[in-house]
């Protein structure tokens, strides 16, 4: 037996109309999700020899980091650049996402007089992948893996089966691809994991990060792999 089929039609839950709203760990959305860089390149100015103050910038070319990487010795006012920071070469795409953990709000706070800002608006997702192509069903991933996700082998991995209006193809969640996103960022779409599903993730969350067993998550996993 396999995690979707323990479950079946309860997986997901379909939302009040008051989805855009809420904001809850288990929840869909879809944002932009940068994928983490192997080789650290750089954004690095191009100078202007006619800009005598040598701290405005309207081109920049790719530079691998070398060994002034964020020790620049001038900062830019234009754009806002300090000599202790860089821009780097990322790339991002736009794909579906689970909130792990929503913003947590900050009432009655004051910090006028400092220049840190202790309010960002962030909230911790993780990123869902596809096992197959979206647009030809070819599959990305040997089935055998895709079984041993299916049956929770791999604590970091969560499969999650394809539904109408949600997910194109089978996906799996990524607990090792969590991010910090701008909470104004997320598009949010009407579906949840189901009820029973969500403290099993929360299980192997717990299972992630501290070496912990919770019931819900130890019990489905036994009975999983022993099959």
């Amino acid at each position: 037996m396999f995690i979707d089929e323990w479950f079946e039609a309860d997986f997901y839950k379909q939302l009040p109309l008051d989805y855009r709203t809420r904001f809850s760990f288990g929840q869909f959305y879809w944002t932009h999700a940068y994928y983490p860089h192997e080789n650290l390149q750089l954004w690095r100015p191009k100078l202007d020899p006619n800009e005598p103050t040598k701290t405005i910038a309207s081109e920049f070319h790719i530079v691998p980091a070398g060994q002034d990487a964020f020790r620049r010795s001038i900062p830019l006012a234009t754009p806002k650049l300090e000599t202790n920071e860089e821009f780097i070469v990322v790339r991002a795409k736009v794909r579906p996402v689970l909130l792990i953990q929503p913003e947590m709000q900050l009432a009655g706070l004051q910090n006028r007089g400092f220049r840190g800002k202790i309010q960002r608006h962030r909230c911790s997702v993780a990123q869902i992948f596809g096992l197959a192509d979206t647009h030809t069903g070819e599959a990305a991933f040997d089935p055998a893996f895709v079984d041993r996700i299916r049956k929770m082998e791999f604590p970091q991995f969560l499969f999650l089966p394809k539904s109408p209006g949600l997910l194109e193809v089978d996906s799996f969640l990524r607990l090792d691809e969590l991010q910090s996103v701008f909470t104004p960022h997320l598009d949010p779409r009407q579906y949840s994991l189901g009820a029973e599903l969500l403290p099993v993730l929360k299980g192997q969350l717990q299972f992630l990060f501290t070496g912990t067993l919770a019931p819900e998550y130890a019990e489905l996993r036994e009975l999983l792999l022993g099959n």
